[in-house]
């Protein structure tokens, strides 16, 4: 049984450049010549290497490519089945909402360095992609792939509302709002599409629901084999978890967002709310633990650098009133 590193890729992720590199006229060679890889690593898929490592190649090759766009124009040539069983787990799903939610659960089998999030707010969807330490070609590569796929799965001209992204890009903004045909923002807090919710039920002609239950139990006995339970990673026991690092970051965004409770930061995690908390369980933590320790390190930044109002600490830490920071005040 082949055990992934807790922050780790596969060689399918170096394996998207090899396949773009003739169209994008990228020297894959010299991009690949200090990655000290195995060379089986660039001839077959689902061997794990060190997540540093992909990213030093993704980051060195959109440097050497002088092409700032390496990862959208990736995306606009790679064929599908270049992701291999998460690419044709896709393309079989019956809808946009359904393939959304498979991206999420099984993107670990290509790399587990962010979380992937869908949440539906009133009429509008988001899908997230964090990773504070990512590499501006990879947001690229997936948010730009979920809106390429899914008009080539449903044969529909989809148009986010919003496309954002963490990195800045202003120069080229336009080459963007060419493939998303949106308005596109920059310096954003994470990679994000917002969409109309009436999306999620967009049918795709190339569903094929008995092959996608196959390959749906495959990719589950993958995640299976790899220590990964819905998603999520399992670290060996007293290992630093990889999930916990993920869990603090959902729980920060949803704290932004002014709902911490456990069901939104499973959604984030794309997780039930039940399999959240065995998993934290069998960390030796909780979401109530983790909540307060993330509310206590923002409270004594917000505490030490300002003098914060009651109702404006209240809406910093995410909580839904001013009596109820007070009482969390009292036992710090």
């Amino acid at each position: 049984m082949v055990h992934a590193p807790a922050q780790s890729a596969f060689s399918d992720f170096v394996l998207l450049l090899l396949s773009a590199a003739p169209k994008l006229g990228l020297p894959i060679d010299a991009v690949l010549r200090d990655a000290a890889l195995p060379p089986e690593a660039l001839r077959q898929r689902g061997l794990p290497i060190s997540l540093s490592v992909a990213r030093q190649i993704w980051s060195s090759a959109e440097k050497m490519s002088g092409n700032p766009l390496l990862g959208l124009h990736a995306a606009e040539g790679l064929e599908v089945g270049s992701l291999d069983l998460l690419d044709y787990l896709t393309r079989s799903s019956s809808s946009f909402g359904t393939a959304l939610e498979r991206v999420i659960r099984f993107a670990p089998l290509v790399a587990n360095g962010g979380v992937l999030s869908l949440e539906v707010t009133g009429r509008r969807a988001h899908f997230r992609h964090v990773s504070p330490d990512g590499v501006p070609a990879v947001a690229d590569l997936i948010v730009s792939l979920m809106v390429l796929r899914t008009r080539a799965f449903s044969g529909e001209h989809i148009r986010p509302l919003a496309v954002r992204f963490r990195h800045r890009r202003e120069r080229v903004a336009s080459e963007y709002e060419r493939v998303f045909d949106a308005r596109v923002e920059f310096d954003a807090p994470c990679d994000e599409l917002v969409f109309d919710r009436d999306l999620l039920e967009l049918p795709f002609h190339s569903a094929e629901p008995r092959l996608c239950e196959i390959l749906e139990d495959c990719a589950a006995a993958r995640l299976q084999a790899l220590g990964k339970v819905g998603g999520a990673p399992a670290a060996p026991a007293g290992a630093p978890s990889s999930f916990v690092a993920e869990v603090r970051q959902a729980l920060q965004l949803c704290i932004d967002q002014g709902n911490p409770n456990i069901d939104r930061v499973a959604e984030h995690l794309g997780v039930s709310s039940r399999t959240l908390q065995r998993l934290l369980r069998e960390q030796g933590t909780s979401h109530r633990a983790l909540l307060m320790e993330a509310r206590t390190e923002l409270a004594n930044r917000y505490l030490a650098s300002s003098s914060p109002t009651r109702r404006a600490l209240a809406a910093g830490l995410g909580y839904a009133s001013t009596r109820s920071v007070s009482r969390a005040l009292r036992r710090r």
